[in-house]
């Protein structure tokens, strides 16, 4: 008998997880589709009107030509002088 209602407690508890977890997923925007065709499922506490839209088309990569500090720079010789 405490086998069957252990079982039974678990099988509810996990039942109602899961069904939390799902729904967080969702309210939060982790497992909406990327074409923010679904952004109306959006439902993050002290956020209104939220809209992310298809990221990926609005992406933009940093420019390649970053600005790389000469080895003379003072923070890198900081930065070995710490060692």
């Amino acid at each position: 008998m405490t086998t069957h209602c252990v079982a039974e407690a678990f099988d509810k508890f996990s039942t109602t997880i899961a069904n939390l977890i799902s729904c967080s997923f969702r309210k939060t925007g982790l497992s909406l589709p990327i074409d923010g065709s679904l952004d109306s499922e959006l439902d993050i506490k002290g956020f209104t009107n939220l809209e992310i839209g298809n990221w990926r088309e609005d992406f933009v990569l940093p420019d390649e030509r970053a600005d790389v500090p000469d080895e003379d720079d003072e923070l890198i010789e900081f930065i070995e002088n710490q060692n």
